[in-house]
Order: structure tokens, then C-alpha cells, then sequence
């Protein structure tokens, strides 16, 4: 449990005093939880079974228990990730396949609401992306200058992973000639919010997070991390954000995913698997120590009393070129066993019998035990034990499936990230692009549904990758030739490119090959080629003009 601050204030003054307090502590908050979950008629607190006799929980809300082993699963997490190659395999497959080389903003905006024909909205849409590319390509959309929106998309998801949350503070910087735009991403780690100096939690404050009615309304931002080495003043002590301004504009955004109601802080991803990542770490430890211990072989050698170590000469001059002296036959140290290493002869007294142990290193049956606790894990955290090991040994069909399977985690965690910081970062950033005038949208500020048709946008990334890409293109052609999926949408998810930047080149490609009659040869049955420029001039423009939108969320 942890220390309250007046324990932490009376600690180096009377210890005892503080060692009773907590204790005490202890023991009220075991005899709550024995007398709350106290067996029933069926004979155990969770179920009628012998399983859980001795299993008395506690059912609290959800502050209670979320926040009351947090700082000690979030040191754990991290610990993990730094140093367990489960934990850090994990959370890194995690963040490469759902934020991967960054979410691309694809702007999307509703033609319906906006009276728009398809040329105003593919003009507008272009427009639109070339000025948040100006702004989100450049280290400058950082506050500390150091990454650029994508990296800081990669950052947050990881800092939410292993910390449970984060926030991302976006204040206004000053303008310059280079950078138009203001806005800043500052992103805070999840224990540089907390309660002021330290305080107990209220039920208007919790974990940091001030509720007005039950709804976030501001958080208390720590001026340094608790944690710091090198700090000046209170760890404690900060100043309140509020989520949003007085205006309507975001100003502090909360990056957690919500298990419960009434949840203050988010939780660490590998919280369920902690222990058992931690066992398999200690389990690994010891089985590498052992292999190693193992590779280590002495021979000891009963030899006559009063008789010549026949390698005597050899081990003294070796000595001598290492600068140490050379042991004598009858050494403590050799008759201890603390001299022994790799290739030494050690040479015994007669009457002493020389015993080998043989630990049976390595273990063959290790590598299943481990791949089936790993498989444990994976449902914990929603990874196929397939893509968490990095092995895919079985049939193609179970590799396949175990993909998509992976696929549907991945997906919901980049419409979350997507969510969460990319969209409120978009329409934080187009406020500001339509006040400065470098994008006209006219209604944007005055009518709300304006405002969101002006905002929509999906945000694709890296695809899922291909085992057998012959027939999974094959897959996409037949659906897009069968009006099932625009174009655009499936070169996101088969090659994670955009299909109208990548259009200009493919139709001037396709134009020089026309012209030096070297486009491909058309297989028996299919239709013949367009056959001049300007047919396939028509052709493109009649593309376009299907309306080829990505598949958008508001």
C-alpha cells in the first residue's frame, strides 16, 4: 500500500511511529476485505467451490480499484518493458501495427451537408492535407521540437500502454514565417498528474482528475515528475489544466481506454499478466543460468599422497603471465570449489571422491512450457501467441487466421488512437487554419454541423501485411471490379499508400507507356486496350468521378 504524505513528512523524524500507522492500516484494510467478502452459505466467498475458500474480494467501485495499486503496476509495466522480452515484444508489436510509420489524415468531407460537387471536395481535400502536412511533417508541431506528429502518435500509444494513460497539453506557440501554425503538442506521462501535494483522493477529485457531476472537467499537471532525481521544491506541486477552454477549444487531452464507469485513469495493458511475465522471466533466468553453470566441467583427480601435480609447472607459468600466483594442490580455495572455472584441473587429496552433478541443462521441455504460458499471455493481451513469439510454424490457414485475428485488436486500437488524439488534434488545428484563412471554410465557426462536415476524415495506416499476395490482390480486384470497395481503400489496406497522391504518377506512367507501346500484353479473353492518349484521358477522368471516398469516421 503506499504512504500517505504525512507519513512520508513524519518518517525521518520517528519511523516507529510510521512503521505502527501503516501497519494498523494494513489491518483494517484486511479485516474490510474479510469481513465484506466473508463466506456465504455456499461455503466460499466467490462460488460454492473449495477453489476459492480462501479467495474473499472486495467489490469496490471503480476508483477503488483502479487507483489503489496503480503506481505499483505502472512501475512494474515499465520494469517489464525495459527489461522482459515479452513485455517489450508486446507492447512494441502493438504500437508497430496499429500506429506503425504514422495514421495518415485523409480528409473527408461530407459533400451532402457542404453542397459540394466532386471536383470542389477532391480540390478542397488537397488543399486541406497540404496544409496539415505543412504543419504535422515538421518537428516544430512539438512543443520540445524533437518529433514530428506522426513520432508523437507512436509516442503516446506506448506511454498508454505501458503507463496506463498519458495527456497531450496543446498550447500556442509564437508563429513564424516558416511555421504558420501556433499549435503545440506537449505530451505529459501519466504520473505528472495527480492530486495536489499529494492528497488524498475526494469524490470531487480523483487520481488527479477534477469532476464537476461526474464529468472530467480539469487535471492537476505536476511541474516535474514525482519521480525525478534531480528536483527543486515539491514533488507535488503544479497547477490545474482544464480539459477544455471557456471558447469550446480542447486544451488538455486524456489518453485512456475505459473499462468501467466512473473510471478516473486507465490502467497498464500488461496489468493481467504482470505476475505471470515476471515468473517467466524468473523461469528463463534460471534455465540459462543453469545451461551456463552446466558448460562449466572440472575433473577432479585422486592422486597418491606426497606424489608431483604433474601440471604444476603448466598452471604456475600460466600464472605468471596473468600477473596472479598459481594455487598450490592442497589450496582452501580449491578444496572449497571457489577456483573452479571453465578447463581447470583441480587435483585432491587421496580418500576424497569426486561427485558430477548433472542438472539436465538445457531442458527440452522448456521451450513448450514457455510457448504455452506465452499463449496465456497473448489472450490477456489480445495477441495470437503466433505474432507475439514472432513464429509462424504452423499451415498457412492457421497463420492466416491467426493474423486476422490479431487484425481485429489492431483495428479497434487505431480507431481508438485515432479517436482519442488524431481527430481532436485535426480539428484543433483546422480552428485555427480557417481563423488564420489558409483554408476556406465558410459557416465553419458559426453553424456546428458545418463544422463537422468540414472536419470529417479517416485515418489509415500501415497495412496488415500479406502471406500469399497473388490471390489477396486477386481478393481486392474482384471487389472492386464487383463495386464492393473503392480503390482508395484497398491500396490503404493492401499497400498503406494513398491512392489519389499516387494517382498523377500511375496515369503519367501509364501515358509513356502508351506511347512507346510497351504497356502489357492482355491475356487471352480480357479487353483490349485503350488505344490513344486521349481515351485514356477519359478513362481517369471517369475514375474520378466515381467519387472514390475512403471508408470515414466523424
Amino acid at each position: 500500500m503506499t504512504i500517505s504524505l504525512l507519513d512520508r513528512a513524519l518518517l525521518p523524524f520517528a519511523p516507529k511511529f510510521v512503521a505502527g500507522r501503516v501497519r494498523a492500516r494494513m489491518q483494517v484494510d484486511v479485516m474490510t476485505g474479510m469481513s465484506a467478502g466473508s463466506p456465504g452459505p455456499g461455503g466460499s466467498a466467490g462460488g460454492s467451490g473449495a477453489g476459492t475458500r480462501l479467495w474473499n474480494p472486495f467489490a469496490r467501485d471503480a476508483k477503488g480499484d483502479t487507483l489503489k495499486g496503480l503506481q505499483t503496476q505502472r512501475a512494474a509495466a515499465r520494469e517489464l518493458y525495459r527489461t522482459n522480452p515479452i513485455a517489450a515484444g508486446a507492447i512494441n508489436t502493438d504500437v508497430e501495427r496499429v500506429v506503425g510509420t504514422g495514421l495518415a489524415f485523409v480528409s473527408a468531407p461530407h459533400r451532402g451537408v457542404l453542397g459540394w460537387s466532386d471536383d470542389q471536395a477532391q480540390a478542397w481535400k488537397a488543399h486541406t492535407q497540404a496544409e496539415f502536412s505543412l504543419w504535422a511533417d515538421s518537428t516544430q508541431c512539438d512543443w520540445a521540437g524533437e518529433q514530428n506528429f506522426y513520432e508523437i502518435q507512436a509516442l503516446v500509444k506506448r506511454s498508454a500502454k505501458t503507463s496506463g494513460d498519458c495527456f497531450t497539453l496543446m498550447p500556442m506557440a509564437e508563429r513564424t514565417r516558416m511555421q504558420p501554425y501556433g499549435l503545440r503538442l506537449q505530451v505529459i506521462e501519466a504520473d505528472r498528474v495527480g492530486n495536489p501535494m499529494g492528497s488524498a483522493d475526494t469524490d470531487t477529485v480523483s487520481g488527479g482528475i477534477k469532476f464537476d457531476n461526474g464529468r472530467p472537467i480539469a487535471a492537476y499537471v505536476y511541474d516535474t515528475h514525482p519521480g525525478a532525481i534531480n528536483w527543486r521544491g515539491s514533488r507535488y506541486k503544479g497547477e490545474w489544466m482544464p480539459f477544455v477552454g471557456d471558447t469550446g477549444r480542447r486544451h488538455l487531452l486524456h489518453h485512456y481506454q475505459k473499462q468501467r464507469p466512473d473510471q478516473p485513469r486507465g490502467v497498464p495493458y500488461l496489468a493481467p499478466v504482470i505476475d505471470l511475465i515476471k515468473q517467466i522471466g524468473r523461469f528463463t533466468d534460471a534455465e540459462v543460468n543453469a545451461a551456463v553453470l552446466n558448460s562449466f566441467f572440472t575433473i577432479f583427480y585422486e592422486m597418491p599422497e606426497g606424489a608431483v601435480d604433474p601440471n604444476a609447472e603448466a598452471v604456475e607459468q600460466s600464472n605468471q603471465l596473468s600477473g596472479g600466483a598459481a594455487p598450490s594442490a592442497d589450496s582452501s580455495e580449491l578444496r572449497a570449489g571457489r577456483a573452479i572455472g571453465d578447463g581447470l584441473e583441480v587435483y585432491m587429496d587421496p580418500g576424497v571422491k569426486a561427485n558430477f552433478a548433472d542438472p539436465k541443462r538445457p531442458n527440452p521441455n522448456a521451450e513448450g512450457f514457455i510457448h504455452m504460458l506465452v499463449g496465456l499471455i497473448g489472450m490477456g493481451l489480445g495477441i495470437p501467441r503466433e505474432l507475439l513469439l514472432k513464429q509462424f510454424n504452423s499451415s498457412y490457414s492457421a497463420s492466416k487466421a491467426a493474423l486476422l485475428d490479431a487484425w481485429i485488436h489492431f483495428r479497434v486500437e487505431r480507431a481508438w488512437t485515432a479517436l482519442s488524439l488524431c481527430q481532436p488534434v485535426v480539428e484543433t488545428w483546422m480552428a485555427e487554419a480557417v481563423f488564420l484563412g489558409r483554408i476556406k471554410a465558410p459557416g465553419f465557426f458559426a453553424d456546428p454541423l458545418l463544422r463537422w462536415a468540414y472536419t470529417r476524415a479517416a485515418w489509415p495506416g500501415d497495412s496488415m501485411g500479406s502471406i500469399n499476395p497473388k490471390d489477396e490482390v486477386a481478393a481486392y480486384t474482384a471487389a472492386i471490379d464487383a463495386r464492393l470497395m473503392t480503390r482508395e481503400r484497398a491500396e490503404w489496406e493492401l499497400g498503406g499508400t494513398d491512392w489519389n497522391e499516387s494517382f498523377d504518377q500511375k496515369l503519367a506512367e501509364h501515358k509513356r507507356l502508351a506511347a512507346n507501346g510497351l504497356l502489357p500484353v492482355p491475356k487471352a479473353g480480357a479487353a483490349a486496350p485503350q488505344a490513344t492518349s486521349a481515351k485514356v484521358d477519359d478513362t481517369a477522368d471517369d475514375a474520378a468521378a466515381d467519387g472514390d471516398q475512403p471508408d470515414s469516421k466523424p
